[in-house]
């Protein structure tokens, strides 16, 4: 198992990345939205009244996608931790519904109808901290709850500081789940940074980098 500075140093290290910056993100980035309020729209009844929880929220860039997709803020939590971006983060999330620290240990007290992971699990080199992590989030996830995940299934050799997670990997991490579902989604990056406005032109599957999974409990 990986020490907490590890995977502190491989997290810091990591890029924001594309999906903030750049004219690629315009496009990769509302696909993502557009999927994931669709999911939640087939898999989350009374989303008004349901719990969601992100792991490594970040600045909190995705809680304008919750709120949109019908989640209530007072049942929108988020998990973050580097202390450098919970200032952000806070500026979005109540502060009580924060929880500031490594998603593995900490003791959240709740369970959630919906978790989402986007690009953590890909900063976390070590198996056995993917494992636990994984454990955490199935043991506070309600029952007939569901896991959305999001992250890349090929790995970028210009960086080390990030490691695919296969299809049968998330498999492997849920063993239990009643059923996960796949869909590619995303243009690779060093072709959509390339094409640029023309995203759409070439978004086809055998083009795409990533995952949307869902895991149902």
């Amino acid at each position: 198992m990986g020490t907490e500075s590890d995977i502190v140093k491989n997290y810091a290290e990591r890029s924001v990345g594309d999906l903030y910056n750049s004219v690629y993100s315009k496009y990769a980035g509302k696909e993502v939205k557009d999927y994931f309020i669709k999911q939640c729209q087939k898999f989350i009844s009374k989303i008004s009244e349901a719990k969601i929880l992100e792991i490594g929220a970040g600045q909190g860039n995705n809680v304008a996608t919750f709120l949109e997709a019908g989640f209530k803020k007072e049942n929108t939590f988020a998990n973050e931790l580097l202390q450098e971006r919970l200032v952000a983060l806070q500026s979005k999330v109540l502060q009580q519904n924060i929880f500031s620290g490594n998603a593995i240990t900490i003791d959240y007290n709740l369970k959630f109808n919906c978790i989402y992971q986007s690009t953590v699990f890909t900063s976390i080199l070590n198996e056995e901290d993917r494992k636990h992590l994984a454990e955490k989030m199935w043991s506070i996830l309600e029952k007939n709850g569901v896991i959305f995940w999001y992250d890349f299934i090929y790995n970028n050799p210009k960086n080390k500081q990030v490691k695919k997670v296969t299809m049968e990997e998330i498999r492997l991490l849920f063993p239990t789940a009643k059923k996960i579902t796949f869909q590619k989604i995303t243009l690779a990056p060093p072709i959509g940074r390339r094409v640029g406005k023309f995203y759409n032109w070439f978004n086809w599957s055998f083009l795409r980098s990533h995952v949307f999974a869902v895991i149902e409990k």
